[in-house]
This record gives C-alpha cells, structure tokens and sequence, in this order.
C-alpha cells in the first residue's frame, strides 16, 4: 500500500474508536434509575408564602392527597415532615367562639340549638404528598340570655347554622376562623318568628330603553316604565349611538328616588330596612381609561320611597348595550312595603 493511503485509514480509524468511547461516556448504568420531574399537587401549600388559606364558606376543599413527591417551588427541595407540621401547626388554631343569638325586636332567643364544623388539617402519609382535612363538628345550645359558645377544636374555619321551631335564621354565617371573639364582644345572629309576614309588593322587571340620555320614569307599584308622568324612580343612560358589540366607549347612567332614596345593602336577607342613611341617587359613570363593561352590574340597595312612608329593597343593573335589536335595559327586582313598616318579609 502507498503510504498516503495508510495515513487515510488510520484516520478513519481514530474516528470511529473516538465517537465509540465519547457515545459510552454519558450513557448512565443500566443499574442507573433516570431521576424524573416530581410534580407539585395543585392542592398542596407552598410553605413561605402568603398564598391565603381557603375557609369553611368556601364551596371547595382540598382534593384527596396525590401520590408524587411534595417540591416547593421557591426552594426547588422536597417538603420535609418538619415543614408541614409547622405548617399545620399554624392553621389549626383553637377555637374559641361565642355568640349571642336575638329576634327581630333584638331580643335573646334561649334553646336554640347550634351545629357547626369546624375543618381540621392532618398530616400526610409517608407515600402521599400533600396534608388531608377532616371535619370536627361542634353543637351547643344558647342559654336563657341568648349565649353559646363554641370551644374544644382546632382548625382553620367553620360555619353556624342556628335551629329553632318556630324561628328562621335571617341569613346562614360561614367563613369563621381564629379571631378576637369574647364574651363580652360576641357575634350577633338574628333570627326571625316564622309568623311575621307582611304583605309586600313585588317585582321582577326588564325594560328596554334607548340610552342617549333621556328621562324614564319607573313606577315600581305598577310594574310599569313611561317616558311621561310619574314615578317612583327616575332612570337614564348615556352612551355613543353607534356602537357595535366589544366595542370600548365611555357611557354614564343614573338612579333618581323620586322622594326617597337608597342606601347600599350588603347582600344578606335584608329582612330589614333602616330607618336612615339614604342618598336620593346613584350614579354610575364607565370611561375607556378607567376600565369597560356595558353593565353596572347587579347592585342591592335599601329603598326609602313616598318621603319615608314606604321601604323596600330593591336589585338594579342597568346594561348600556344589550344587542343589536335592544339599544339598553334596565332590570329591576323589588320588595315594597307599602304599610310604612321597615320590615321586608
């Protein structure tokens, strides 16, 4: 052979052992397990971070514990027991609770019987990732002063459900936890005599209206809405006249009692009106720059109507844009008690 053509083999060679030893190096053992990604269960806590606890009033509680390996994410390590009893340790506080249950006329109902549960975490189990929850239920009855208390369990949240025949709970109590509850400052339940009921006038109405501005008046005893004569409310929308949907545009609106007026309500059973605290109106006005939406959105209010004579509550939402065969809307839902009595039930 030339010797050219053995330097060109030898090279060739040279080549193949290299690729061979350098394919050898980083292959693992076969005795080698490949490590894999452990996942973090969308239930578990992160420890160290203020994520928020859900409570009792929650529709939802943490999902069976899933069996993968627990990892932080801020710290990229496996949570160790230590960690999570720390972190149980701090969520299941005791409880102690106290309470004082009245009627309508504020006076301390005795007898009524309490049910509570309160949600307790636990430790997880050595081949699941993430802590469970149990539920401890609490039960007490109020003494002749109207009192109970709630003691001999610890958790993170609970609810009070109140009984008594002959008496209905003017709206449920979820979402308790670790307070300052005492004796002395207790929280107040109200419950109502199922024999009280008065004779209210009601409504569930639509109106479509054209939103450029004009006046309409909304006789609430009649159910009816007119651009003429009187009224009970007087309405308005404002916004472009040529608008398609999705489009962002500035627009205004406004609730007028005509005398009368309206007090922003919480929410609750709203069995009662209060005697003061109204404003003749509400305004409500959405620019481009502040945000956008086509709806107030449902708002609740208290109504004090025929210059103090008559109360009532009421649900308003008024849409700037509803489609394209409807300019604008405004929905009602109303309770009245034309009697002169602030009780709505």
């Amino acid at each position: 052979m030339k010797p050219r053509f053995l330097i060109f083999i030898s090279i060739i060679v040279l080549l193949i052992a290299a690729l061979l030893f350098w394919r050898h190096s980083i292959q693992p053992p076969a005795s080698v397990k490949q490590p894999t990604a452990a996942v973090r269960p969308t239930n578990a806590p992160i420890i160290g971070t203020n994520g928020g606890t859900p409570t009792a009033a929650q529709a939802s509680v943490p999902q069976p514990p899933k069996s993968s390996p627990e990892i932080s994410p801020l710290t990229n390590r496996l949570i160790t027991p230590e960690k999570w009893r720390e972190y149980i340790e701090s969520h299941n506080l005791p409880v102690d609770f106290y309470g004082l249950v009245i009627d309508q006329n504020s006076n301390p109902i005795p007898g009524v019987k309490i049910k509570s549960g309160v949600r307790h975490w636990t430790m997880p189990a050595p081949e699941v990732g993430s802590a469970g929850t149990t539920t401890i239920p609490l039960e007490a009855i109020t003494g002749a002063d109207g009192r109970f208390e709630l003691t001999g369990a610890s958790g993170d949240g609970f609810g009070v459900l109140l009984f008594k025949d002959g008496y209905e709970a003017e709206s449920e109590k979820n979402g308790y936890g670790a307070g300052s509850y005492s004796y002395a400052n207790p929280v107040i339940f109200k419950m109502w005599s199922t024999n009280i009921h008065e004779q209210l006038i009601t409504g569930n109405r639509s109106f479509d209206i054209v939103p450029d501005g004009r006046p309409y008046l909304i006789d609430l005893t009649a159910g009816i809405i007119s651009e003429t004569g009187t009224g009970d409310l007087k309405v308005w929308v404002k916004r472009p006249e040529q608008i398609t949907f999705g489009q962002r545009y500035d627009w205004s609106s406004e609730v007028d009692v005509i005398n009368g007026g309206l007090q922003a309500a919480s929410g609750d059973a709203m069995w009662m009106a209060p005697s003061n605290g109204y404003v003749p109106s509400f305004q409500f006005e959405q620019t481009v720059g502040s945000g956008w939406g086509d709806s107030t959105g449902e708002r609740q209010f208290y109504i004090r109507l025929n210059n103090g004579k008559e109360y009532g509550r009421i649900s308003i939402e008024l849409e700037a844009y509803y489609n394209s065969q409807i300019p604008a809307m405004i929905r009602l839902s109303y309770a009245i008690n034309p009697s002169g009595s602030r009780i709505l039930r």
